[in-house]
């Protein structure tokens, strides 16, 4: 884990137990002696192990004394029923711990495991699954992790990172050609990414030769047609995006395209299904 990453963690995690009120648990203190327990960690249904790291990380920052052993490593499809990790310490602070322990575990996992299915799709191809910043504020770096443990890429982590010219920025502007003619004056077209809404834009983008144009919510037909132009007349990079499902991902995964962005496999990554038992 790098540094950003770890701050992301700790600020997640201490609102999570300021929100959970982890250490005024009412039940837990009236009910449970603080005796040494083990816990089994359980997934419910099939999916991809994502976050190992980051749990030991987050148990090690609330108390040393809780451990964990993982019975699989990050990346691997899990099948239902398996026990993927071991926890072991003090009943009172893993029993409190339990929902946040599961909370990031269930997301990450979710994400990994819906984006593992997109990348299957063009797994023997060129094609790069990419995220988006369609991710909920404070866990966008956790959720770019948990991408790339399912295969994926990621694209920008923020606006400081690349240049991306959008629909708004060319509404604002006029036109495309009058943005296109701002950053060629600053030097800056060939580090750029352009966004396309027809093949008229993309004809006039291309003489402007940018890294990368990107072929927003375009029908299969246009994006064959799209990609045609660009090769005959650029070697610029393509990316594909705008509601891009599997099914429509099988019928284009065989052009020379270079990326896919997917703002699903963030914003609509469910929680799997994983729970936390005592066993002893």
């Amino acid at each position: 884990m790098n540094n950003a990453l770890k701050k992301s963690v700790d600020e997640i995690l201490n609102l999570a137990i300021n929100e959970d009120q982890t250490k005024s648990d009412l039940t837990s203190h009236l009910t449970l002696k603080n005796k040494k327990i083990k816990a089994n960690i359980i997934f419910k249904e099939d999916g991809i192990l994502s976050g190992t790291e980051i749990i030991n990380y987050l148990l090690k920052k609330f108390n040393k004394e809780i451990s964990i052993k993982w019975n699989h490593r990050n990346g691997e499809l899990i099948k239902k029923y398996s026990v993927v990790g071991i926890i072991y310490g003090p009943s009172k602070d893993i029993i409190s711990l339990e929902r946040i322990i599961l909370n990031f575990l269930q997301r990450l996992c979710g994400i990994s495991t819906m984006t593992n299915k997109y990348y299957k799709v063009v797994k023997n191809t060129k094609i790069k699954i990419l995220d988006t910043r369609k991710n909920i504020p404070g866990w966008r770096l956790l959720e770019k992790y948990a991408v790339k443990i399912g295969g994926g890429h990621n694209h920008r982590n923020n606006l400081k990172d690349q240049i991306l010219v959008k629909e708004n920025h060319i509404s604002l502007n006029n036109n495309i050609v009058e943005v296109l003619e701002k950053l060629k004056k600053k030097k800056k077209i060939k580090m750029s990414e352009i966004e396309v809404a027809n093949i008229d834009e993309l004809k006039t983008v291309i003489k402007f030769k940018p890294k990368r144009i990107m072929l927003d919510n375009f029908n299969i037909a246009n994006i064959k047609k799209s990609v045609q132009i660009i090769r005959d007349n650029s070697k610029c990079q393509i990316e594909v995006s705008g509601k891009m499902t599997i099914n429509k991902i099988k019928k284009i995964k065989y052009l020379d395209i270079d990326f896919i962005s997917v703002g699903k496999i963030t914003h609509s990554a469910c929680f799997l299904d994983i729970s936390m038992l005592v066993v002893e």
